[in-house]
């Protein structure tokens, strides 16, 4: 059995506790720069053990332990190779884990989509295949690849965020989300990644007056990158009830500290419509998948 500490940024240190393999890693505390979740040090700052849960440090703190590994939980290569720095600086000498080199190389995410669209195509599943967020096109390819033969409908506004849906951001608190950021490619630099081009349909515009001519149309599958609150809520109310039986629905970010919009639109669609069939990925994304019953 290894000791762990989890250095961290952006609020990760939780997706890297659940992925932990308890049977080989004992985590003895997680280090981070956000004072105001330090529960090792009294009001005069002396360190006590009285304290709940995980020790939760300064990162001087947590590197001073000298456990077998430490594991950082940082989005990109350059936030991790900011927290190793600051390890090595404090006297750090054992191994070091970079979750962004895991993530990068290993993809949970793209393991779900193979295995169901497997699912979904040998059944004979109904349905066309939507996107909702594209970004630069990374799922759309991969969407588009495994189900070839069906229709794939491609919903974005092309301009970033939304003012509308950052207004209720803001309002409620749910993320520091800024007007046009994740501004995608443009819609002939995402087509170009696609392998079956003539069975793609860009809908460009804000969700979900985009998805007007859609009414009618039944979904096998739909992945859901919203990010937001807004756009979560609409697009779930929206898909599911045009899911086929058996059916599915991915969405990131539903474990998110940094978009809580996207849980707080579940809840609500739950607390309006019943509760829906969640299973966890566990990815770093903090996906979840709905099925359709």
């Amino acid at each position: 059995m290894k000791s762990v500490i989890i250095l961290e940024s952006d609020h990760l240190a939780a997706v890297a506790m659940d992925m932990l393999n308890p049977n080989e890693m004992e985590l003895i505390g997680i280090g981070n720069s956000y004072s105001d979740e330090w529960n090792v040090l009294d009001d005069e700052g002396n360190i006590t053990d009285d304290f709940e849960g995980i020790a939760i440090m300064p990162i001087d703190l947590a590197v001073a332990l000298q456990s077998d590994v430490i594991v950082l939980a940082a989005p990109t290569k350059e936030k991790c190779d900011g927290l190793r720095y600051m390890a090595i600086r404090a006297g750090y000498m054992n191994d070091i884990i970079f979750m962004s080199d895991l993530t990068t190389q290993f993809s949970i995410q793209s393991a779900t989509l193979r295995r169901c669209a497997y699912r979904l195509n040998s059944l004979n599943i109904e349905g066309s295949i939507a996107e909702l967020g594209c970004f630069s096109g990374n799922i759309s390819w991969q969407l588009n690849a495994l189900f070839k033969d069906r229709q794939l409908y491609l919903y974005d506004t092309f301009v970033g965020f939304d003012e509308r849906d950052i207004e209720i951001e803001e309002k409620n608190h749910y993320s520091d989300a800024k007007l046009g950021q994740y501004a995608p490619k443009n819609p002939d630099a995402i087509m170009e990644r696609l392998p079956y081009k003539d069975n793609v349909i860009i809908k460009k515009g804000w969700f979900p007056m985009s998805a007007q001519n859609e009414e009618d149309e039944k979904f096998a599958f739909v992945f859901m990158d919203a990010c937001l609150y807004q756009p979560t809520y609409k697009g779930l109310e929206f898909f599911f009830p045009r899911m086929s039986r058996g059916g599915m629905i991915l969405i990131n970010h539903y474990d998110s500290p940094i978009y809580e919009g996207v849980e707080a639109a579940i809840k609500d669609l739950e607390a309006k419509y019943g509760v829906f069939l969640i299973v966890p990925l566990g990815d770093f994304q903090g996906s979840i998948m709905i099925v359709h019953p």
